[in-house]
Formats: C-alpha cells, sequence, structure tokens
C-alpha cells in the first residue's frame, strides 16, 4: 500500500515517514487472519485514520515546533562538527549549544511531537541542542530511572550485576526533519557525558523497534551494543488509537504477533564501557516476564526516620522558594498570603514528592486528592488537599507524607509524616476520594502547573544538587 500511504501524506500534508511510521504502529491491533485474509486495500483502510490523524497531529505540532528551533537556519548547512560548529555553503557559521531541556519543553516534544504521543511521568533528565536564541531543542533526548525487572534479569543474563539504582534508560530520543544526520549521536554524546559528570548512572539502556522501520544505526553509532530481545507491547484505546502501557484508561492488546525490540547497552563510565564491550550474543525475553510488568525492588529507606524528616523538611524548604502564582490553585489565586504560602500548592508538591520518590527510591507512591480532617471542628478541615501515600488503599498502615499539612491552622509543622491509621488516631484524617499513580498525572490538570514548578526548579538548582534522594 505504499502508493496510498504516500498519496495520503501528500494531501494531508504530513511527512511520509511519519506516516509510515503510524501506520505500522497501529497495524498490530489487527490479527494475522485478517491480515493475511483481506485485501491489502481494506488491511489498510481499517488503519488508515488512526494513522493518518495521529500524523497530522505530530505534523502540526511539528511545524511550530521547527519555527521555535529557528531551523531555518540549518538550510544549506554543509558540515556539524564534534565541536558543535556548523559551517554553510555560503560562508556562514555558528555553533549549537548543548543543554538540559525544560521540563514545559520536555512536555511538547514527548506529548506532541514524538511519535508515541506518551509522556513519560518519571522523566528524570533531558537534554537537547539548540540554535543560538532558540527555545525548543533540533534534538532531544530523556532519561528515567530504570523500574522494570524484565531489562535487569536481561542485564543479569550476560552476567552484569548492577544496581537498578545505576542504570538509566533512553525512554525518548526525537530530532526534528531536516537536520544534518550525525546530530542525534552527537546529542546522545554530550548527554551520557553530562550522565557521567553528575554520578547520575553507570549505563544507559534503550530499544530499538524494528516493526517501525527502525534500523539502530544513531543507537549504533552512539556506541550502543545490542544485548537481548524483548516482547512489545502493543495496546489501543476505544477509537484505535495506539497507547502505551504506562497510559492510563481503557485498552486492548495487540492481536498480531511482532518481531522483538532490541534491548542496547551503552556504558557511561570507563568502568562500564570495558564491561560493554566484553558483552557478546542476545538474551531472550520470555513474553510471560515481559507482559507481567514486574517493577524492580524499591531501595532499603526508612521514611520515618530523623534523617528522612530532615531530608523532606528540605524538600518543601526548596519547593516553596518556587511556588508562584503559576504552581498554585486558581482557587487560592486572589488568597495568597506571599512567598511561602502553602495553600494551593499541595498538588505540584506532592507531584513533584512522588516522582521523586520513583526516581530516588524506585517506589510506586499515589498521588491523593480528598480531605484533611483535623478535630472537630470544620473550620480546621482542609476540603480540598493533596498528599502521598505510600503502600496499598485498603493498608492502615500505609505511609502518608504530607508536605503542606500547615495548610490547617491546626497543623504547626508544614511537614506530616505516619501511618495512616497512626494520623487518625492523633486526629489528622486524610481521606482521600481520588488516588492516581505517577503514570496517570500527566492527563490530570494539576500537571501544567507541575511544569512550571518543574521549570523554576532547573532554573534554580544544577543538574547534581537538586536531590539527595536520588543518589
Amino acid at each position: 500500500m505504499r502508493a496510498r500511504i504516500r498519496a495520503d501524506a501528500e494531501t494531508t500534508g504530513v511527512d511520509l515517514r511519519a506516516l509510515e511510521i503510524q501506520v505500522r504502529l497501529h497495524l498490530p491491533r489487527l490479527s494475522r487472519t485478517a491480515i493475511v485474509g483481506w485485501s491489502p486495500d481494506k488491511v489498510y483502510e481499517e488503519i488508515r485514520l488512526p494513522a493518518v490523524v495521529r500524523a497530522a497531529q505530530v505534523e502540526q505540532s511539528a511545524q511550530d515546533a521547527a519555527h521555535q528551533a529557528h531551523a531555518s537556519v540549518l538550510l544549506n548547512v554543509e558540515k556539524v562538527r564534534r565541536d558543535l560548529s556548523l559551517s554553510f555553503t555560503d560562508g556562514y557559521r555558528t555553533r549549537l549549544r548543548f543543554g538540559k531541556v525544560r521540563p514545559s519543553v520536555g512536555h511538547l516534544v514527548q506529548s506532541r511531537l514524538h511519535y508515541l504521543h506518551s509522556e513519560r511521568a518519571d522523566t528524570l533528565l533531558q537534554f537537547g541542542l539548540f540554535l543560538p536564541g532558540a527555545t525548543m531543542p533540533l534534538t532531544y533526548v530523556a532519561f528515567s530511572r530504570c523500574d522494570r525487572q524484565y531489562v535487569m534479569e536481561a542485564l543479569a543474563g550476560h552476567g552484569l550485576r548492577v544496581e537498578p539504582g545505576r542504570v538509566l534508560v533512553l525512554t525518548r530520543m526525537h530530532g526534528l526533519a531536516g537536520i544534518p544526520a550525525n546530530l542525534m549521536s552527537l546529542t546522545v554524546a554530550r548527554a551520557v557525558r553530562e550522565i557521567r559528570l553528575a554520578d547520575a548512572g553507570d549505563y544507559v539502556v534503550t530499544a530499538c523497534n524494528p516493526m517501525l522501520g527502525f534500523d539502530g544505526a544513531a543507537f549504533l553509532a552512539s556506541g550502543f551494543v545490542p544485548v537481548a530481545l524483548s516482547p512489545v507491547a502493543y495496546r489501543y484505546d476505544e477509537t484505535g488509537l495506539f497507547q502505551t502501557r504506562r497510559m492510563p484508561g481503557r485498552s486492548v492488546p495487540q492481536l498480531l504477533d511482532t518481531p522483538r525490540n532490541v534491548l542496547m547497552i551503552l556504558g557511561v563510565t570507563t568502568a562500564a564501557k570495558r564491561t560493554v564491550r566484553a558483552l557478546d550474543g542476545l538474551i531472550t525475553v520470555p513474553r510471560r516476564t515481559h507482559s507481567g510488568g514486574e517493577h524492580v525492588r524499591p531501595r532499603q529507606a526508612d521514611l520515618a526516620s530523623p534523617e528522612w524528616r530532615a531530608r523532606l523538611l528540605g524538600y518543601r524548604r526548596m519547593l516553596e522558594a518556587c511556588w508562584s502564582d503559576r504552581t498554585v490553585h486558581p482557587r487560592y489565586q486572589q488568597e495568597r498570603a506571599g512567598d511561602g504560602d502553602p495553600r494551593g500548592q499541595c498538588g505540584v508538591t506532592s507531584v513533584w514528592l512522588a516522582r521523586e520518590l520513583r526516581a530516588g527510591l524506585l517506589l510506586e507512591p499515589a498521588y491523593c486528592y480528598g480531605r484533611l480532617r483535623v478535630g472537630r471542628r470544620d473550620d480546621e478541615d482542609v476540603s480540598h488537599h493533596c498528599w502521598v501515600e505510600i503502600g496499598p488503599s485498603h493498608d492502615p498502615r500505609r505511609l502518608v507524607v504530607d508536605l503542606t499539612g500547615d495548610q490547617s491552622r491546626s497543623v504547626p509543622e508544614p511537614i506530616v509524616l505516619g501511618e495512616h491509621r497512626a494520623l487518625a488516631d492523633r486526629g489528622l484524617r486524610y481521606e482521600p476520594t481520588t488516588r492516581l499513580g505517577l503514570d496517570e498525572l500527566p492527563k490530570d490538570r494539576v500537571w501544567p502547573r507541575f511544569l512550571a514548578l518543574d521549570d523554576h526548579l532547573l532554573d534554580d538548582h544544577p543538574l547534581d544538587g537538586r536531590s539527595e534522594a536520588r543518589r
């Protein structure tokens, strides 16, 4: 159906390769029986609408991004050197800037530009290459902590024993159309150098998906080594659009058996690079191991200890310095008493804490929205409140972590920490009406305000000084 795909790309004004990727991404929604038994026209017609819709969404956002990235400057570029200097056929010269990508910009790349159209809520580090004066990067790479057990087992199959907290996953990689071919590998190389300088990890793992037509050239050029073959979990919503398995909402799994992803690994430190060079062969990840989606075991930490109480108080001081009219809930816009006022800041603060606990301790905290009842007088309650809980919702011993408990006049300390049952016995009754996992939060209304907070934090704190929990 290449002729029809090309015609649709021309008619809708989308990039041909972008549409081809979406066609491949949506094909597994059909069974092999359908693909073999139907005519090619019928097969394509079945997945044409979601593929074209998603490609058109990406294209519209890509045009805006190219403008913000000053991508037109790249016309007639002759060469990009390793020092990031650009030379052009007309003699003009300039230099690209490598740097951290603001969280609000990373949100746009992941949710609108990347072919998966899905933001990773646990993104820890994000970098890109920028033209002078541009706010949008030409290239983009994002990293998260490794939280899937099957990845760790694949590495262990090669005899590689490493703590999950020392393994980063390159989760998103994107380059604007028309950029020089070597920019992606240059971006990865610079990002890995930053990771090494910040002591943020020893290894980087990523996946290459041959089903989508990727050959892994940029990964191989960056020094990645293939180590395993892993199943892919394609899922689709009720309208037929692709969803990652981290996305919330109802979805149905693929019907088509598809090629496996190629897991690849890159050494960050000198010792890790030597280890990677010695790896040979491919481990096959069993489908049952992958489909189980088991999370790696959390790091041991006593959050109720004096050390952690002091750390949480430090988080509170750091975050309240970044609270603003852009981070406060609209209900409290007119009531803010000034800097440090916790009212209306509980949502963004709890999102930040939930993400920090996953990044640093590999925990799976719940973001809770509901009511905090204090004592017996209603005027002491906080009727619209957010906090974090660790543990099952039915467990009375689940841990409550509230960095803005002093929104109630009867709570003198800013940090409330303790088991749910024990706090209730003290007269602090946390009653959640909604509990969301971290992966569900990008779809919640709190997320734009959280991005404003995270932008401010990035401006105020260096890469290696934002959290001790990540060490």
